[in-house]
């Protein structure tokens, strides 16, 4: 009788033992991947961040930089410029024309990034001048970011202060333009 009850439970054991989780054919978790970031595609309406101010208020940022030497305290400004570079990565900052050379523009509490495809459009930007003080190592790291050779980043070894524009909004004129 007692075999009888062992052979009958043999089977109930045998499939309680292959449906454990050591079985060599279970598959190893997988390590999360890593998220790969671009930079946004075009917004049909051409805006970027808080876009809500008045584009016939803006002036040419060439002017603006030439016509007044404490432009950081200036406060709020509305200007245009033409993007000469966009961030490839996020599209975390741009650079645009300026009065002389180009100025990079950053965006406020990195709380909205641009298209790639604005570059060689003209756009009006919402934002404050700020001086900021570029330490050797953020130098070399928006050198990369720009795909400059390694010559040029080497030859970085000093901090420099930059006039700055922090933008809290960006239009696209090319788009704001062509919706009106």
């Amino acid at each position: 009788m007692k075999t009888i009850r062992v052979i009958a439970l043999l089977p109930v054991f045998v499939a309680f033992i292959g449906c454990s989780s050591t079985s060599p054919h279970t598959l190893p978790p997988q390590k999360p991947q890593a998220q790969t970031v671009s930079p946004p595609p075009l917004n049909p309406t051409g805006e970027y961040g808080a876009a809500a101010f008045d584009v016939n208020q803006a002036k040419p940022l060439g002017k603006v930089l030439s016509s007044s030497k404490k432009k950081t305290a200036a406060g709020p400004v509305i200007v245009t410029a033409k993007v000469l570079e966009v961030c490839p990565k996020k599209g975390c900052w741009m650079k645009v024309q300026g009065a002389k050379e180009p100025m990079r523009v950053t965006f406020k509490n990195y709380g909205f990034f641009v298209p790639v495809e604005l570059i060689g459009r003209e756009v009006a930007i919402q934002g404050e001048f700020v001086v900021h003080r570029e330490s050797v190592a953020e130098q070399k790291h928006l050198a990369e970011d720009a795909k400059k050779p390694q010559s040029e980043i080497d030859a970085i070894t000093k901090d420099k202060e930059t006039l700055r524009l922090v933008a809290t909004g960006v239009k696209d004129l090319s788009i704001s333009s062509q919706s009106k």
